[in-house]
């Protein structure tokens, strides 16, 4: 049976069949990299994920990347003028698979499906532009893992598929509150089925918010966890049988958190999108696809736009403004065949939206790193509207950091002030995502928080203790 969306989209090309001719559409490249000898896994693969870092210091931005056996770290401040400025060397050789996550000005990588063994490998980008300095290598938290995830609000990394000498992990959770000294706070409880036996071996990739897990689990579907208390780890729901199903790769939820998107890793597998109102109870809202042969690897929710990584499609955006009837809205084909030969894990393996400048960063298998920049028109569809009457400060009272919620910026700018009782300006800061702001360094007492969006603004209660 046709899906709507899969119709939708056969129509457009109809209309616009030339674009099926021709290697983007509504996307501009600005800069590629590529080394063509450096070692490779399967005869053509080098490349593997990479992620973005932004300094709010200096305003400046990086690509972190990574290559069978090697990190690279690039400066795109401007983006037309790619710069390489160190290169690293890997724990792992020939990997497969490499990871990323940026908190505070700490990179941490991880490597898997490689040969020697592999560490958890901590970078210092506060010397950027000009060096990286390694302050962490240790197999001791893990050997080999698959992927990581951080958040910043609980300081927590997040470990998938984690090999180490002590044992095999579905997912370990580790606190960062010395981030050069990561320590292991618990590992993911696993439930048993009624015969015993866990209901899945493996957390692929997770997203989490407030606390709250999303856990792909490859072909025993998606799972969701409240982990707000980790000595009382509850397992809340989880979607284990749906239209197109295979292994469930990655999940990722919208700004208002009542949408969840993810993807199975499996050949002609669509994109679902879950609605989450009734949250024990997950509904299945819609799929979609670049075609029918096309496979999905990575995929993240920036206002109404869905960014996907799709292997020989490239990275394929669509406006997802309406979760029931999502709409191709741009690509870039970054595995550029006329026509497409499908088969296999080649092309387009990550990619990362969240930079404030707005620019799309992607890793080919085999054709490098690219920077992309999304069409004017479509930019502001990432834009979003803030309620402020939805906007929350957590925690609240707070004596080290604290965060917004009930909106996500999405690379957009408000402006923050904090005053004190006496009306005195104590902090100013602009921010284009959310991010924790410092305030271990503030009296005891209270304070007051003014929130400001283009011509709106709201004014928040903040109390600090010690």
């Amino acid at each position: 049976m046709l899906k709507k969306s899969a119709i939708l989209i056969l129509l457009h090309f109809i209309c616009f069949g030339l674009f099926a001719q021709v290697q983007a559409f509504k996307i501009q490249k600005l800069a590629q990299y590529n080394n063509p000898d450096l070692p490779k896994v399967d005869g053509t693969d080098i490349w593997n994920d990479i992620t973005g870092w932004y300094d709010s210091t200096n305003g400046r931005e990086y690509i972190i990347c990574g290559t069978t056996d090697s990190i690279y770290f690039f400066d795109i401040s401007i983006p037309t003028e790619m710069k390489l400025v160190q290169v690293k060397t890997g724990k792992s050789n020939f990997a497969r698979n490499r990871d990323y996550e940026t908190f505070s000005h700490y990179a941490y990588c991880v490597a898997d499906q490689g040969s020697g063994a592999g560490q958890l490998q901590i970078f210092d980008l506060s010397y950027l532009p000009d060096s990286v300095h390694e302050v962490y290598s240790s197999d001791v938290l893990g050997k080999f893992t698959h992927t990581i995830y951080i958040d910043e609000v609980s300081k927590r990394l997040y470990m998938c598929m984690n090999s180490k000498s002590s044992g095999f992990s579905a997912m370990d959770i580790l606190g960062l509150d010395k981030p050069e000294l990561p320590v292991l706070l618990a590992k993911l409880e696993v439930p048993n089925k009624p015969n015993g036996n866990p209901i899945f071996n493996k957390v692929h990739e997770m997203y989490v918010r407030n606390d709250t897990a999303y856990l792909s689990c490859e072909e025993a579907g998606l799972f969701i966890f409240d982990l707000r208390d980790l000595s009382k780890q509850k397992f809340i729901t989880s979607i284990t049988s749906y239209p197109d199903q295979g292994y469930n790769h990655s999940p990722w939820l919208d700004d208002s958190g009542r949408y969840l998107m993810f993807t199975d890793e499996n050949t002609g597998l669509d994109i679902k999108i879950y609605d989450l109102k009734n949250f024990l109870e997950p509904q299945f809202v819609s799929q979609f696809n670049s075609n029918q042969l096309a496979m999905p690897h990575n995929a993240y929710w920036v206002g109404n736009l869905a960014y996907v990584s799709s292997y020989h499609d490239g990275v394929r955006i669509y406006n997802v403004k309406d979760p029931t009837n999502p709409q191709t809205a741009a690509w870039y084909d970054t595995h550029f065949e006329n026509p497409e030969v499908y088969g296999g894990y080649k092309g387009c393996w990550g990619l990362y939206p969240f930079l404030p400048s707005k620019l799309i960063l992607a890793s080919d298998l085999t054709n490098g790193i690219f920077v992309l920049k999304l069409d004017s028109d479509l930019v502001g569809n990432t834009e979003t509207i803030i309620d402020f009457e939805d906007v929350k400060i957590y925690p609240n009272p707070a004596n080290d950091k604290i965060q917004l919620s009930g909106f996500h910026l999405n690379n957009t700018f408000i402006e923050i002030k904090i005053f004190d009782v006496l009306g005195n300006e104590i902090l100013k800061t602009k921010q284009s995502n959310i991010e924790s702001i410092d305030i271990s360094t503030f009296n005891e007492g209270l304070y007051f928080v003014v929130i400001k969006s283009g011509n709106s603004s709201i004014t928040k209660k903040l109390i600090k203790t010690k």
